[in-house]
């Protein structure tokens, strides 16, 4: 009793603890920012490789008065790492500051049309360079990719082509439709622009759980202190860049990148390119960085971007460019998934015991009529020797409708991966629950018919999160369609919206 009367006191007494937001910037972020600012991607005029340092103490510059709205700026008010992110800026040489102003300035006209043409404030050009240090191949946290740091979700959502050997998400322009598209799409979710970049940065669910937690009314700060620390490191980032690049001029020539674009159909490697055209092979893979293995697939019309001039070139030697062909050049496709040793031998029918994958989770898939193992281990991304061996399936004529697969996905994709499942369709069910659920697909009547035409990499899925209200089953009850695989490229789809 005395005990309880104890704590009791204790939990009286003692301090509440009140999560603010952080005062020092992680050794993971200031690498991260650091190693992108640092990183030689510009072939014209590289950045030099010299450590740049955080300088000690805690007298960092205030911002404030170059915060301040004239317009209505993004993020007015300075968080408590601004400054330290200014002052990492200023650190820089003069020459590396000059040069990166500049690559800054390759980017700018562009972003300030497509932004202007949005409808969407040119301010958030000022989120790539804080993000990514305007390196097109930087890798950041939860595996974000690319100039905006695009999740693979958010990148799939986008339409972006991302498997084992191309990464859309590398591609500086498509990219940055893709971000303008999410953004708008969570300004018509959450209802202002600063509310859309935080969502963008935290995910969806996270800022819908802060916003839950701190109300509708709450303040940019409140938001922040719900929402991980690295979200207040990225608008950080955004407040300091925002300021040291309207504040730094250079005399440095603006230098747009031009670029010949060839179409190729067959499977090619850029060393053939390198080889044949005598291109350096680290200018052909800066020009086109979505290339994961520097292998063009081939499995489709694929762009590829040669530096200017080189087109007639490359029509020419076209012949004796896919002939200088070396088969190892082809060795690293995919990553493989290595099993432990059993330690004895598998049955037939026998289930793979205890089976855990490090970074994977486990999913279930239920075997619908008519499914086969090479399009389920296409809509998954995995290979049909894995299904087979997790499944310890030894003949795949004898797999049945209502089998259930264990399926090892990435484990910020499972979510995506789970939706994939296809539901019953209404009519084949008895009863209340397929009546409501055939009513839900009905045509609302204050809807408007709107036609989609397929693209490449979307799904029902993906294309449902682009019309609000609409659901993947809705989509193929409306077209008359029973299988999700069977959409094709080039398809039209009809679609009811409601306004």
């Amino acid at each position: 009793m005395k005990s309880y009367f104890k704590y009791l006191l204790l939990l009286f007494f003692m301090p509440m603890a009140v999560r603010s937001q952080p005062d020092t910037i992680s050794e993971f972020t200031l690498q991260q920012f650091t190693r992108n600012l640092l990183s030689v991607n510009d072939s014209f005029n590289p950045i030099s490789n010299e450590a740049v340092k955080l300088p000690e103490g805690k007298n960092y510059t205030l911002l404030a008065n170059q915060l301040t709205p004239v317009d209505g700026c993004l993020f007015a008010n300075e968080l408590p790492l601004t400054g330290k992110f200014y002052d990492l800026l200023v650190n820089f040489s003069e020459a590396d500051q000059k040069r990166w102003v500049q690559r800054f300035s390759n980017y700018e006209s562009y972003f300030d049309s497509l932004l202007n043409e949005a409808g969407l404030p040119v301010e958030l050009k000022y989120l790539a360079p804080a993000l990514s240090g305007l390196n097109p191949l930087a890798v950041g946290a939860d595996k974000r990719a690319g100039i905006w740091q695009l999740t693979h979700f958010q990148g799939i959502l986008g339409g972006l082509e991302i498997n084992r050997l191309v990464d859309e998400r590398f591609e500086m322009a498509k990219a940055t439709q893709v971000f303008i598209a999410q953004i708008k799409r969570n300004i018509q979710l959450f209802g202002s622009v600063e509310y859309a970049v935080l969502a963008y940065l935290s995910g969806d669910t996270k800022f819908r759980n802060a916003w839950a937690k701190t109300g509708e009314g709450a303040s940019l700060n409140d938001l922040l202190q719900e929402l991980p620390d690295l979200v207040s490191e990225n608008v950080a980032a955004f407040q300091a860049c925002r300021v040291f690049l309207k504040s730094t001029k250079t005399t440095l020539p603006v230098l747009h990148e031009k670029a010949d674009t060839i179409i190729v159909r067959q499977k090619m490697h850029l060393q053939q390119v390198s080889q044949v055209l005598n291109i350096p092979l680290k200018t052909l893979q800066e020009l086109n960085p979505q290339f994961r293995y520097s292998i063009v697939p081939g499995d489709k019309n694929e762009a590829l971007l040669l530096p200017e001039g080189r087109k007639e070139d490359y029509i020419v030697g076209q012949d004796s460019i896919f002939n200088a062909f070396d088969s190892t050049l082809f060795d690293v496709v995919a990553q493989k998934v290595e099993y432990p040793p059993a330690p004895t031998r598998q049955y037939i029918g026998e289930k793979v015991k205890d089976l855990e994958i490090e970074g994977k989770v486990k999913i279930k898939y239920t075997l619908q009529r008519g499914d086969v193992l090479g399009y389920i281990a296409e809509d998954y991304n995995v290979q049909v020797e894995d299904l087979k061996y997790w499944n310890n399936i030894y003949n795949e004529r004898k797999i049945q409708a209502g089998q259930q697969l264990v399926i090892f996905v990435d484990e910020n994709e499972a979510d995506y991966y789970r939706s994939l499942q296809k539901l019953p369709a209404a009519g084949a069910g008895q009863g209340a629950v397929a009546a409501s659920v055939q009513k839900t697909w009905e045509i609302p009547a204050s809807a408007h018919k709107v036609e989609h035409v397929v693209k490449s990499g979307e799904s029902p899925y993906v294309i449902a999160k682009k019309y609000e209200g609409v659901t993947p089953e809705a989509i193929l009850y409306w077209n008359g369609i029973d299988d999700a695989r069977k959409i094709q490229i080039g398809q039209k789809l009809k679609i009811y919206v409601t306004e």
